[in-house]
């Protein structure tokens, strides 16, 4: 047995003081309490400037603590972790685990500061790699780093029953808590979304509409409650809710989420649908409840049981909306695809025609593709950018999207059924990448390798692309059954119910937001399955029970692959007709006209209800360059058409969003948009152009523009199209920014919500209190703690007195009913309603975070018509008079997410707060 070495008290200060240098931010913004399984490391030998930790780089995935264990992984196939090394915390002797075979790594040195290793396959292969050891904590050997919040114990309880001496748990943990932190942010933004679409006057107060929905009552008693058992109180607030429910149904704007209300006097299918939109919105109320309130305890707000535990008739509806989907899809699969599918037949010779149809529907439908680890597209993309340029030319325009699909499916079936070996190393060497330079030149290699086995192939396929071809393949009949794929076809069966619920929120999402939800289910889902298969492992072997409320996460990889089909079939959906007028009431708004115009007037202006060839060009030109932009979709569910208009006149914020484009897009939009550009103007003078233009829009600058144009009208036609499409996406970049950053502090309610929850159950001076009445009571009394008895579990308050004093101050600043309106005003966007209320005062426009603050603290501010203000907010004179946010203003407002420092410090600085989540037009 080798001896440990101990290190002498100056040696083990260094080698402290170098491991802090080392490692990452040991809590992110938005994290719970954090114990690093993946600190950052030092490269030894000079690297380029890195886009990832170059510990990932080199293949290590984890390092996990259990007692005197540690035990190292790497990155297998997919996601997948391979435990390569076991390390006695005594000695640090190590035993190797893994198979010589799926080894990844080589590990060095161990002692009580550094890990030492290299990666045995790609980055810098042989190079030295320091990590920090995690049983580290100021010079004693610990099986966990610090737990900074004082609360492992305590969720540890709540999801397992007991505590443990690792940090394996807790990291699943962490995982199953981001996943409730994605969801509280996007039924944060649905159930405002939804409030927003009432669209009726006196609704933008904190009417909470949808959130106080929820499963509790069946469809009858919703539409009936006098004849229920529910009290008077109750039976009054499902009355209030149903009145607002047919409001809702009323405006059609429910139509942008596609929910198409059927055409029919058969009142059985129109009470069929209205009740399925109410179980649709009353599931999405329930969820808000689980996320948003820690009622731990309480059944039926178990965020993953509560599906199963309410009454059927919401699971029929569930599974109404999946099957539906999976109809559209499967219905005529063959025949809808014959054209490509008799082609592929034609060109893929070795391979069962039977066998080229189900690879086509995976290809189509469950998009396997995806799931390969690397974009199919970008190769393709390489390999005709240096080799097959001449696809890239004019005569293949209008069957590019045909020809580019089915090159595409060739390198799929390479990769998913010929050569497996050979994506599996493209994967392990884009993994290995340091920089997207890196990355690239992959992809570049790649593409030459493919070039000289494909070329034939996509020859062949560009022979085929045209018309008469393709028309004599589409007459053709096909011989094939469609029961082919019957062995294939998914339907709703196939999905657990929290799989179908994650479905149904997705019908209030649009595409962007459909991909980053569901990415980041998946990658949550797969990683607890990955923690559960290394617990269960024969080398760990650690208990890993789920409490009752937790049992879902059993089925983890049941529920990742669930979540693939869910990601691949969902999509945002196109408006439905029956809300036609209402969009075009919308769309010419925004564009300028009275939000006040009558249904007869759009009609008489857009010749509605007039038949005919060659009358609906404006009708047309709206529709396509308006409605059925997800930029329009977007700023409708999130904002108001009258009111996006003018906030649109105010240049300052104009030209802000604007500064954010990169130049050569602006370049582009000038050159489309401005009549006779001068191309060699200054970029701000072209900025400053182009939000003129924007202040300027005007309905009557498109009234005549034909759609079916020649020549001079084309070109008006053209830039028309141009200004509205800049117009949109400097709005939408606008609203979506401040979206983007209310969402940062709906997370910290959230948290908040959960962490006041788990410290009741170790501070008996929080037993009897209520987080509604004083949003700061938890980082008072925390603070308090430090202060009298030193007795504070809280270690971010305990260790670090002069920031502790700092929150106290910032606490004092506060006062209950500012911090509960200010919640609230987090809780239902606003900010982003009260935008142009408040936005022309500003005097300096410079980021998003200072108009978010600055409408913010207005609206807090802001004395209510029927209510009396005994005395100023202590900050409401400077605030006015500066015509700008006031930082201890923002402090004070955030005091209550003072316990946690690092979340307080990001959330409350401005040169802290993560400005690279701000979007811009690319």
């Amino acid at each position: 047995m080798a001896k440990k070495n101990k290190m002498k008290p100056r040696e083990l200060r260094e080698a402290q003081k170098k491991a802090r240098q080392f490692k990452a931010a040991e809590i992110n913004n938005n994290a719970a309490p954090a114990i690093a399984a993946m600190p950052a490391a030092e490269v030894i030998a000079p690297v380029a400037e890195k886009k990832k930790s170059s510990v990932k780089a080199a293949g290590m995935k984890s390092i996990l603590v259990s007692e005197n264990k540690m035990y190292i992984t790497s990155f297998g196939k997919g996601n997948s972790a391979v435990l390569e090394y076991e390390v006695d915390n005594n000695d640090y002797n190590k035993t190797q685990l893994s198979s010589k075979d799926n080894s990844n790594i080589e590990l060095g040195d161990v002692d009580e500061v550094n890990i030492t290793f290299s990666s045995k396959h790609g980055f810098g292969s042989g190079v030295e790699i320091n990590t920090s050891n995690p049983t580290h904590r100021s010079g004693e050997s610990s099986p966990v780093r610090w737990d900074m919040l004082g609360l492992k114990s305590e969720l540890e309880k709540r999801f397992f029953g007991k505590t443990f001496d690792d940090n394996i748990h807790i990291q699943l943990i962490y995982n199953i808590l981001d996943i409730e932190k994605i969801l509280a942010v996007y039924v944060t933004n649905i159930v405002y979304a939804l409030n927003n679409m009432l669209g009726v006057k006196g609704s933008e107060s904190h009417d909470d509409f949808i959130g106080y929905l929820s499963t509790n009552n069946i469809y009858d008693v919703f539409i009936d409650p006098d004849n229920s058992s529910l009290s008077d109180d109750k039976k009054a607030n499902v009355r209030k809710s149903l009145s607002k429910f047919n409001v809702l149904l009323k405006t059609k704007r429910l139509g942008y989420f596609g929910l198409e209300e059927p055409k029919t006097k058969d009142n059985r299918v129109s009470e069929a649908y209205k009740k399925r939109v109410y179980h649709m919105l009353a599931i999405v109320g329930q969820i808000r409840q689980c996320v948003f309130h820690d009622k731990s305890g309480a059944k039926r707000f178990d965020l993953y049981s509560f599906i199963n535990n309410i009454d059927p008739e919401y699971r029929d509806t569930l599974d109404y909306l999946v099957d539906e989907r999976f109809d559209s899809i499967n219905k005529g699969f063959v025949q809808g695809n014959k054209v490509n599918i008799s082609l592929l037949i034609d060109m893929m010779k070795g391979y069962e025609a039977d066998d080229i149809i189900r690879l086509y529907y995976d290809f189509i439908v469950l998009k396997s593709q995806k799931n390969l680890g690397f974009s199919i597209k970008k190769l393709r993309e390489k390999m005709l950018d240096e080799y097959g340029y001449r696809f890239k030319d004019k005569q293949y325009d209008s069957v590019r999207s045909k020809m580019y699909k089915l090159m595409d499916f060739l390198l799929f079936c390479n990769y998913y059924r010929n050569d497996v070996v050979a994506g599996e190393a493209l994967v392990r060497k884009l993994r290995f990448s340091m920089t997207d330079d890196e990355k690239e030149g992959i992809y570049a290699d790649e593409a030459e390798k493919l070039w000289g086995k494909f070329r034939n192939d996509f020859e062949n396929i560009a022979d085929h692309m045209n018309g008469d071809v393709i028309k004599e393949l589409g007459k053709a009949d096909m011989d094939f059954d469609e029961k082919i794929l019957d062995s294939e076809k998914k339907n709703a069966s196939d999905l657990l119910y929290f799989s179908k619920m994650i479905y149904m929120l997705t019908y209030f999402l649009d595409g962007k937001e459909i991909n980053d939800l569901l990415t980041t289910l998946i990658s949550k889902f797969d990683n607890i399955k990955e923690f559960l298969k290394i617990m269960k492992s024969s080398a760990v072997d650690v208990e890993c029970e789920l409490t009752a409320g937790y049992k879902l996460f059993n089925d983890s990889q049941r529920i990742t692959n669930e979540l693939f089909i869910v990601k691949n079939i969902a999509s945002m959906r196109k408006p439905a007709a029956s809300a036609k007028l209402t969009m075009f009431r919308d769309a010419l708004t925004i564009l300028g006209i009275d939000d006040k115009i009558t249904d007869d007037r759009i009609s008489e202006i857009l010749k509605l209800k007039e038949k005919g060839k060659g009358i609906h060009g404006l009708r047309n030109f709206i529709t396509n360059n308006v409605i059925e932009s997800s930029r329009f979709v977007y700023l409708i569910k999130y904002a108001n058409a009258q009111k996006i208009r003018e906030v649109a006149e105010n240049e300052k914020v104009v030209m802000f969003v604007l500064g954010g484009i990169p130049d050569t897009q602006i370049e582009r939009y000038y050159k489309s948009c401005v009549e006779f550009p001068d191309m060699n103007s200054s970029l701000e003078a072209k900025r400053s152009e182009l939000a003129r233009m924007i202040k300027n829009i005007s309905f009557d600058d498109f009234k005549n523009v034909k759609q079916q144009a020649k020549g001079r009208e084309n070109v008006a036609k053209e830039r028309a199209k141009a200004v509205i499409g800049l117009y949109l996406t400097v709005m939408y970049l606008l609203v979506k920014n401040l979206v983007n950053v209310n969402a940062r502090y709906v997370i910290a309610i959230h948290c908040l919500e959960r962490d006041f929850g788990l410290y009741k159950e170790i501070i008996p001076e929080l037993a009897s209190k209520n987080l509604k009445n004083d949003y700061r009571i938890l980082s008072q009394t925390l603070c308090e703690l430090c202060d009298d008895r030193d007795e504070s579990p809280n270690l971010f308050l305990k260790k670090n007195k002069r920031l502790r004093k700092c929150v106290e101050v910032d606490i004092n600043n506060a006062d209950s009913s500012m911090t509960r309106k200010y919640r609230n005003c987090i809780a239902h966007l606003t900010v982003v309603r009260e935008l142009k209320e408040y936005i022309g005062d500003i005097r300096t426009v410079d980021s998003y975070f200072s108009i978010y603050h600055y409408v913010m603290q207005r609206c807090i501010t802001k004395r209510e018509d029927d209510t009396k203000q005994e005395e100023k907010i202590k900050y409401e004179d400077d605030l006015l008079k500066n015509h700008g946010y006031t930082k201890d203003f923002v402090k004070a407002l955030n005091s209550p997410f003072g316990y946690n420092i690092p979340r307080f410090k990001n959330l409350s600085i401005e040169q802290l707060f993560d400005r690279n989540e701000y979007l811009t037009e690319k």
